[in-house]
């Protein structure tokens, strides 16, 4: 058994089959999800588990090197937004319009589906190099 870390085995191997600019979509609960897309669904109750949590414990796991969200976070959800930044502190950030963030993260290599209820609470990883 894990002593610690991320404990669920789906994520877990999501995160160690990531390469260098492979890119992960951390989503809230209303993402219109792909039919034939990996997704991982965590959400149990509105509110459970946040996005943020994720957001923590994949950054804790893995080397990100810059991310992309909706532009519409920065105005419907301000307070999400910073704590995203405070999460992940000094990285490139790519603000999209919302459609065409869904159009570019058609080939991601996994979503993490959290119960988020916050607008445009969505994020894209793009995964970094240990070296």
């Amino acid at each position: 058994m894990k002593k610690g870390g991320i404990l669920n085995p789906a994520i877990c191997s999501l995160l160690a089959e990531l390469g260098h600019t492979d890119e992960l979509l951390i989503v809230d609960a209303a993402y219109p999800l792909p039919s034939d897309g990996h997704v991982i669904d965590l959400t149990l109750t509105p509110g459970i588990p946040r996005l943020l949590d994720v957001v923590r414990a994949v950054a804790e796991e893995l080397v990100i090197e810059a991310i992309a969200v909706p532009a519409e976070i920065k105005e419907h959800s301000p307070r999400l937004y910073h704590e995203i930044m405070k999460i992940l502190g000094d990285i490139d950030v790519d603000e999209i319009p919302f459609h065409e963030f869904k159009e570019q993260s058609l080939d991601v290599k996994g979503i993490i589906r959290t119960a988020e209820f916050s607008p445009y609470a969505n994020i894209r990883i793009l995964a970094g190099s240990a070296f």
